[in-house]
C-alpha cells in the first residue's frame, strides 16, 4: 500500500513501466530477456510471461521486443547473415550510402541471398533504418 501511495507522487522510470499488467512484467524484464539471449518475442515470452494473460498487449509488445533485438544487432554489430558474415554494421552503411530498399542492401552486401534463412530479420531490420 505504501508502494502505491509513493507511486502517485514519483514518477518511474521508463524501464520500470509495466508493459504487462496480468503478469506484472516491465520493460526492464523484457530488456532483460534479450539481453539474456532471447531472439524472438516467443522467446521473451517464455521467460517473463509478457502475454500470455488476456494477450491485450501481445501486439504492442511483439512491436517493442522487434524493436529492442534490431538495437541489440547495431550495438552489438552482430553478424546477420551467415553465408556471407554480413553484419548489422554492413546494413547500417548500406543504407547510410543510400540503400532505399532492402533489395538494394541485398546488391550492396549480399545479404539472404544464400540460403535465405536470414531474410524475414533481415528485412525487419532494414525497414527500421529506413524509418528512421
Amino acid at each position: 500500500m505504501f508502494k502505491s501511495i509513493i507511486s502517485k507522487f514519483i514518477k518511474p522510470k521508463e524501464e520500470d513501466k509495466v508493459v504487462c499488467g496480468c503478469h506484472n512484467v516491465t520493460e526492464k524484464d523484457i530488456k532483460n530477456a534479450i539481453k539474456d539471449g532471447a531472439k524472438s518475442f516467443e522467446e521473451v515470452q517464455a521467460v517473463t510471461k509478457v502475454g500470455t494473460g488476456c494477450g491485450c498487449c501481445v501486439e504492442g509488445n511483439k512491436d517493442l521486443v522487434n524493436k529492442l533485438i534490431i538495437r541489440k544487432k547495431i550495438d552489438e554489430n552482430q553478424i546477420v547473415c551467415g553465408c556471407f558474415k554480413v553484419t548489422a554494421g554492413d546494413i547500417v552503411a548500406a543504407v547510410k550510402n543510400g540503400a532505399k530498399s532492402f533489395e538494394d542492401v541485398q546488391a550492396a552486401t549480399k545479404v539472404g541471398t544464400g540460403c535465405g534463412g536470414c531474410v524475414e530479420g533481415n528485412r525487419a531490420l532494414v525497414d527500421y533504418l529506413l524509418k528512421k
